[in-house]
C-alpha cells in the first residue's frame, strides 16, 4: 500500500507555538507557525501589562523578560517575520540582530497608515537597516515556500469601519489540507467584512484578538461587544474551523469569562475547541490566576453578559442609530 496522502505520509503539516499572549502574561499576540518547509514568527513583539492586570509590577516585569526570550527564540529559528502593523506590542522596535538579521521580514503597506504608526515604521526601518535578507509589502500578496504557502489580507481595520488605529494584515500560513489563520488586531473582530475573510480563509485553526472589554465605558461600548460576539460565533459556525484561540484584548481582563460566556456556550454546543492561547494549551489564563491569587483591581462586581441583555444592547444601539437593524438578525442566526 502507497501512503499517497501528505498527512499520513509526513504527519501533521502546520504546528502553532504560542510565544508571548496576553492569556500568557505579557501584552501581545506573538506566535510561531512551522511546516516543513519553512518557520514564520507574526507579529514578535510585546509589552508590559497594564495597571489593573492583577499581578504585582515586578511579576508583570519577569513575565515580560521570559516572553521577550521566548520571542527571540523564536525569531531564531525561523526564516520569515511577519509586522502586521506598528504599535509597539507587535514587534521589536529596536537594532536586534538575532530577531532581524538575515531574516525574510514581511510588512504592512504604509499606505492609509495613521501618521504616529508611519512615523514608528519610518523609524523602526532606518533602524533595523541592512540587518535583514529583504523586506517586502504584503497586502493581499501570496508567496510559496517549497509545498507551503503564505498569505496575506488586503488592509483591514483595526477594529471598527474608519477606527484610529488604522488597519492591520491578517497571515494566513497553509500545507496540504491545514491552514491556519492569524488576525492580529482585528478588534474582536468588528466587520462583516473582516468576517467575511476570515470565514472564507477555510481555516481549521483561527487565532483572533478578542474585543477590548478593559475599556469598556472609555474607548469600548457594550454594542460593539455584542457585534464581536456575533461575529465570534460566525466564525466558530464555519465548517472548516475546529479550534478558535480567542486572545490579547480581552484576557487583559479577568471578567472576559463573562463577557464572552455566549461565544463559550457556542463553541460547546458546535464542539469546537476555543480558548485563549493559555486555555487551549490546558493551562489556566495569567489575567484569572492573578485575579484568584490577588483580588480584583479596578472592577469589582460585574455579571455574565446572557442572550436577553446583548440583544436589548443592539437594540438600544439600533433605536439611537449606532448600528444598522440587520445587526439583530446576525444576533439571532449566529448567537442563538
Amino acid at each position: 500500500m502507497r501512503l499517497t496522502d501528505p498527512v499520513i505520509r509526513e504527519g501533521p503539516q502546520v504546528k502553532v507555538n504560542y510565544v508571548a499572549c496576553d492569556s500568557l502574561g505579557s501584552r501581545g499576540m506573538c506566535v510561531c507557525i512551522e511546516t516543513p518547509d519553512v518557520t514564520v514568527t507574526v507579529d514578535p513583539g510585546a509589552a508590559l501589562e497594564p495597571g489593573h492586570f492583577p499581578l504585582p509590577i515586578e511579576r508583570r516585569h519577569s513575565v515580560l523578560e521570559e516572553q521577550e526570550a521566548a520571542i527571540r527564540a523564536a525569531c531564531a529559528r525561523s526564516q520569515l517575520i511577519v509586522i502586521s502593523h506598528y504599535h509597539l506590542d507587535h514587534f521589536f522596535d529596536r537594532r536586534d540582530a538575532g530577531a532581524y538579521g538575515g531574516k525574510t521580514l514581511f510588512v504592512k503597506s504604509p499606505e492609509g497608515m495613521p501618521a504616529k504608526q508611519l512615523d514608528t515604521a519610518r523609524s523602526f526601518h532606518k533602524t533595523i537597516d541592512g540587518l535583514p535578507k529583504e523586506v517586502i509589502v504584503a497586502d493581499g500578496r501570496r508567496f510559496t515556500f517549497k509545498k507551503t504557502r503564505i498569505s496575506f489580507s488586503p488592509a483591514v481595520w483595526h477594529g471598527a469601519d474608519g477606527a484610529e488605529p488604522g488597519r492591520v494584515i491578517m497571515t494566513e500560513v497553509s500545507r496540504g489540507r491545514e491552514k491556519v489563520l492569524v488576525s492580529s488586531d482585528v478588534g474582536g473582530p468588528l466587520t462583516k467584512e473582516t468576517t467575511d475573510l476570515i470565514v472564507g480563509s477555510k481555516a481549521q485553526t483561527v487565532i483572533l484578538d478578542g474585543y477590548p472589554t478593559y475599556l469598556l465605558g472609555q474607548f469600548a461600548t457594550e454594542f460593539n461587544l455584542s457585534r464581536s460576539i456575533i461575529n465570534v460565533c460566525r466564525v466558530l459556525a464555519a465548517p472548516a474551523v475546529r479550534t478558535l484561540v480567542f486572545d490579547h484584548h480581552m484576557a487583559r481582563d479577568y471578567r472576559y469569562p463573562a463577557f464572552y460566556k455566549l461565544a463559550y456556550d457556542r463553541a460547546k454546543a458546535l464542539r469546537k475547541t476555543f480558548g485563549t492561547a493559555a486555555e487551549v494549551m490546558g493551562r489556566t489564563s495569567v489575567v484569572l490566576e492573578g485575579f484568584q491569587n490577588y483580588g480584583p483591581t479596578r472592577w469589582h462586581k460585574w455579571a455574565p453578559l446572557e442572550r436577553d441583555e446583548a440583544r436589548r444592547v443592539l437594540e438600544r444601539a439600533r433605536d439611537e442609530g449606532r448600528v444598522a437593524p440587520d445587526w439583530l438578525g446576525e444576533f439571532d442566526r449566529w448567537v442563538v
